[in-house]
């Protein structure tokens, strides 16, 4: 655990003793969400029940996985490279609950790494966050999140690997550990754990140091195992970045969901202390999520152009092309990261799944020694109470 997520975590305790000392269901249940100037957002012709302007914190830079979220603004907003964010006006095909505007946040860097639980716990503007089953599930001592709707079917998270320099088999998880080589990851990366647990590598193999720029790949000539998703790394260190004898080359990639670990990633989440309270806006607003994730995967091209002009207008290292956005696309479909789930539905969860997720995961953190709190099941991580089961691909 790196020192920001401590004090991240250990901030996120003492407001949680203040909150109980402070409030109970019954003082927001029956309440409509106030806006952020206090006062209860209008609606048109019903009750007031959504804040005007809802602000979504993303886990990581903008990117095309992101995009259902970028399409409840379209083009319209505006990009602060001061504070990463894009806000603007919701689209009118989405708006609902007296909701006016959308503030979306960046995360990653640009909120020191910190758990998204965490910073909704901090800071009660944030109506939705992104955050994967897994990391809900890892969160539950100190934050609990519910998550009420998927944004991805499955996730693109892989490990990927020089052919020329590493033997890893793609079709055997074990040749991970066999090679023996260091796996650069994000701290706190639940799948690690799991693949050490599965035996697939050895723990001395995990290096959690990782940043999510491509300076050490490129400083070492790509001699180690390195996380990333399939819809963006693979084709930058293939096309774009220069890391071997001075130009792009090709790398071999393992999907994690593939090998068995399938958490959900970046589902839209709220902190369950507040779901009573959001449920009257979260009737109205989650098949609108629903939708415009649909939307955005039947017509995506627009919204990524959106997404690539609001990275560059954040001028870091991380930037996005026309060329990685197609090929992105192209996966949405051929891979299933943006199909449906198990029925004709898109955003719900899959019982089973989270089950098995949360089994799995059960025994990684007893044998931590990590405990969960008192009732806290598989039941606890989702709800798809909200879902219109109507809405597809």
């Amino acid at each position: 655990m790196t020192p920001t997520t401590k004090k991240a975590l250990a901030l996120v305790v003492a407001l949680g003793a203040v909150a109980a000392a402070c409030g109970s269901d019954d003082d927001t249940s029956s309440e409509p969400a106030a806006t952020d100037g206090g006062e209860p957002a209008a609606t048109d012709g019903g009750e007031a029940v959504c804040p005007t302007n809802l602000v979504i914190q993303k886990d990581w830079w903008p990117e095309t996985e992101h995009g259902g979220t970028y399409q409840l603004i379209g083009a319209g907003g505006e990009s602060d490279p001061s504070l990463f964010t894009y806000s603007g006006p919701i689209d009118p095909a989405y708006a609902v609950g007296g909701i006016e505007t959308v503030e979306i946040r960046s995360g990653g860097d640009a909120i020191e790494f910190q758990p998204v639980s965490a910073v909704m716990m901090t800071d009660r503007d944030i109506t939705l966050g992104y955050v994967n089953t897994d990391d809900a599930i890892q969160s539950s001592p100190t934050v609990e999140v519910t998550g009420v709707a998927t944004t991805l079917e499955i996730n693109p998270q892989m490990i990927m690997w020089d052919p020329e320099q590493l033997d890893v088999d793609v079709d055997n998880p074990g040749t991970i550990g066999e090679s023996g080589a260091r796996v650069l990851h994000f701290s706190e990366a639940t799948y690690i754990d799991w693949l050490i647990s599965k035996g697939f590598m050895d723990e001395g193999q995990s290096d959690p140091n990782y940043g999510g720029a491509p300076d050490q790949w490129i400083s070492d000539g790509g001699d180690f195992i390195q996380q990333g998703f399939a819809t963006n790394e693979i084709f930058k260190y293939e096309n774009l970045i220069d890391w071997k004898d001075g130009a792009p080359a090709p790398v071999d990639y393992a999907i994690i969901h593939e090998l068995g670990w399938q958490p959900y990633p970046a589902a839209y989440s709220v902190l369950t202390e507040r779901l009573d309270e959001l449920s009257p806006c979260l009737e109205l607003l989650v098949p609108k999520l629903q939708q415009a994730w649909v939307d955005y995967l039947n017509e995506p091209e627009p919204i990524g152009d959106v997404v690539i002009e609001v990275t560059e207008a954040y001028n870091n290292y991380w930037t996005l092309t026309p060329e990685l956005n197609a090929r992105a696309f192209e996966l949405f479909d051929s891979e299933g990261y943006g199909g449906n789930g198990p029925d004709d539905t898109y955003g719900n969860f899959d019982p089973d799944r989270i089950q098995t997720l949360f089994d799995d995961f059960g025994v990684i953190l007893e044998n931590r020694g990590i405990t969960l709190p008192d009732g806290f099941s598989a039941e606890s991580v989702y709800t798809n109470e909200f879902i219109d089961e109507s809405i597809g691909r």
